[in-house]
């Protein structure tokens, strides 16, 4: 095990917060109820009043120990991490998730390493922030694996973190223990904590087996974003969790912890009953429901890719080995009055009521996202309007420029 006491660190929380926090009701309940014993927490409970019972629902003293719990054993559960987090908080669904990692470290004058392409609510909320974003590349034909060279470059004294998402939305490769352990060693390095964002880790359908990035925490400290909604397909429940893995104590000293309360403190807390029932979830979710989802995902991808093989403006280096997109490169010199990716998406929606997000949404001009997690018949549908939008705005003939770049 590394010893991170050698190592000077370029993050520390954020006290943006503590006087907010120290003001807020849930300050106090949380403290009172701290102080009652278990059984007469449950009595408590039980004797409440219908009003009562629904005040005290929508104001919960902190959340749930036991959905916590939970999500530690699935964090650990089928990875080989030997590393258990050593603190979870739920949100707010992952996108809360996202909110909180940036918040409880944004400082004055920081930047932060973000992925290109990547989730937009990341540079959403460092924007919000005042964070400096530094965008990192990938290589497209070593299944999109980080530049960690562009990372090295990006980086200086005021990095305080770089971001990661794994399953990665929307490249739709998943990182080998290999490739994660050198951006662990490269991260330690410079100083700065990697924030993974794993929520697509349940809908992992290629040959190559998801690894978490904890499992590196006795390298550099990370931090675990998840949820439910994507493996589950329940966006609307709301339900995610940070996971903060710590061997060295790393995030106490530096009040990464401290600032994760405080922020929690003055936000939102899921909802009570979904806590309720994330360790039945989590725990008890039989494994044929994903082998079935996974199946059907896998299926899509291999009809969808197929068909973008029929259509040579459009370039996807990779079959997806997870998540629910095809990523795909628009080769804009094939159109004679498409300018780039937004002009195509917006032409496209226009004329073939088909959407595609285009690439400038992830940070990455003339790209596009195709969403892939539909029936087969509206799939093929998609992709035959798809086509004869393409054949109908290029001058240059299809049938003659066909290329497999895999």
């Amino acid at each position: 095990m590394a010893n991170s006491k050698s190592v000077d660190w370029q993050f520390s929380g954020s006290e943006a917060a503590k006087e907010a926090s120290g003001a807020s009701l849930g300050t106090y309940s949380s403290k009172l109820f701290a102080l009652c014993g278990a059984v007469m927490l449950l009595h408590h409970y039980a004797t409440l009043s219908e009003s009562q019972s629904c005040h005290l629902e929508a104001n919960p003293p902190e959340t749930s120990h036991t959905a916590e719990k939970a999500v530690v054993k699935a964090v650990l559960c089928g990875t080989g991490n030997a590393y258990a987090p050593n603190d979870v908080f739920m949100t707010v669904g992952c996108k809360q998730a996202i909110e909180l990692s940036v918040d409880i470290l944004a400082k004055t004058g920081a930047n932060v390493l973000l992925p290109k392409p990547g989730f937009p609510w990341d540079v959403v909320r460092s924007i919000y922030k005042n964070l400096e974003v530094r965008k990192y590349d990938f290589h497209p034909r070593k299944n999109y694996e980080i530049d960690l060279d562009s990372v090295r470059e990006m980086a200086d004294e005021n990095t305080f973190a770089i971001f990661i998402i794994n399953p990665h939305n929307p490249n739709g490769n998943t990182y080998s223990e290999t490739h994660l352990k050198q951006l662990a060693e490269l991260a330690r390095e410079l100083g700065i904590m990697v924030v993974s964002d794993e929520v697509f880790r349940w809908t992992v359908f290629g040959s190559n087996p998801f690894v978490p990035m904890g499992k590196f925490s006795s390298i550099v400290p990370v931090v675990t974003l998840g949820g439910i909604s994507k493996g589950w397909s329940v966006p609307g429940w709301r339900t995610g969790w940070v996971a903060l893995h710590d061997l060295d104590g790393v995030f106490r000293s530096t009040k990464v912890f401290s600032a994760a309360k405080e922020f929690l403190e003055i936000n939102s807390k899921p909802p009570t009953v979904i806590q309720a029932a994330i360790p039945q979830i989590l725990e008890n979710t039989p494994k044929d429901f994903f082998d079935r989802r996974q199946g059907f995902l896998k299926h899509k991808v291999d009809f969808a890719y197929s068909k973008l093989k029929e259509i040579s403006a459009l370039t996807c280096y990779m079959k997806p080995e997870a998540c629910t997109f095809l990523w795909t490169k628009l080769n804009i010199s094939f159109f004679g009055d498409i300018k780039d990716d937004e002009d195509f998406c917006e032409k496209l929606a226009t004329e073939e009521n088909l959407v595609l997000l285009p690439g400038i949404a992830f940070a990455q001009r003339n790209w596009a996202r195709h969403s892939i997690d539909m029936e087969t018949p509206t799939l093929e549908d998609a992709f035959e309007r798809l086509k004869t939008f393409c054949e109908r705005h290029s001058f240059i003939d299809e049938a003659n420029s066909l290329q497999d770049v895999n």
